[in-house]
C-alpha cells in the first residue's frame, strides 16, 4: 500500500502519520522507518520505530532521496513499513513526483513494503495521478 496524505501547513498530515503508524505497530511482523526533517518527533514515537532525520544525510532531491530510501531496504530485509513526514522538504524545487511515486510503486509491488507520506501544499495543486492513486 502507498499512501500519501496533502495538504497544507497544520491540517494535521505529521498527526495522521503517527496515529497510523502507531496503529500498525503490534501486528507488524518486522520493521517500520519513520523519516522526517527534524529530530521534534522522536519522543512522539514508539521506541521500536526507527527514526531517521534525513538531515543528516546529503540529500537535496528526489532522486537520491529514492536512493537512500533503496539502500535502507537493501541493508535490512525486515522492512515492513517507511513513513516520510514533509516530502516536499526533501524534494527538489518542481519536483517529478510521478517518476519518484513509479519508482516506489516498484520497490512496494516487489518488496510488499507500506509507504506512506505526507506533502504540504496547497489542495488544488495536487497532481492527478497522486488523487487518483494514493491520496487518503
Amino acid at each position: 500500500m502507498i499512501k500519501v496524505v496533502y495538504g497544507t501547513k497544520g491540517v494535521g498530515k505529521t498527526k495522521y502519520l503517527i496515529e497510523d503508524v502507531h496503529s500498525i505497530i503490534d501486528d507488524c511482523k518486522g520493521h517500520i522507518v519513520f523519516i522526517d526533517n527534524s529530530d521534534e518527533l522522536i519522543t512522539a514515537l514508539r521506541h521500536e520505530i526507527r527514526f531517521v532525520n534525513i538531515t543528516e544525510y546529503p540529500i537535496d532531491n528526489l532522486c537520491s532521496f529514492y536512493g537512500f530510501i533503496s539502500g535502507l531496504i537493501a541493508a535490512n530485509y525486515d522492512i515492513m513499513a517507511i513513513y516520510v513526514d514533509r516530502l516536499d522538504l526533501i524534494a527538489e524545487e518542481k519536483p517529478d513526483y510521478q517518476k519518484f511515486f513509479e519508482k516506489i510503486k516498484e520497490l512496494h509491488d516487489r518488496f510488499g513494503i507500506r509507504f506512506v507520506f505526507s506533502i504540504s501544499g496547497n489542495i488544488k495543486d495536487i497532481p492527478d495521478f497522486i488523487t487518483k492513486e494514493y491520496a487518503l
